[in-house]
């Protein structure tokens, strides 16, 4: 950590999808992050345009997977501090 604070070492770049859930714990690749977000979007499509599902698992889909990662780093976080 301290040499990120000197500037020694860059910081890595997180991608947008773990910024905007407020990943702490995790490391989310951008390959992890395009599966996660943009996968899951294009499964809704798809198992909508099947008629599998309503349309309202296009919107539902891509969120629940986002709480359940979030839930996931939480459960990391609070790991890491007992373990």
């Amino acid at each position: 950590m301290s040499e990120y604070r000197h500037g020694r070492v860059s910081r890595p770049r997180r991608p947008w999808y773990a910024k905007a859930l407020g990943i702490k714990h995790l490391y989310l690749s951008n390959l992890m992050c395009v599966l996660l977000f943009e996968g899951t979007v294009g499964l809704g499509v798809l198992m909508a345009l099947t008629e599998l599902v309503t349309w309202w698992v296009v919107l539902i889909l891509p969120l629940s997977v986002a709480a359940m990662v979030k839930l996931n780093d939480l459960v990391a976080g609070a790991l890491s501090r007992h373990g």
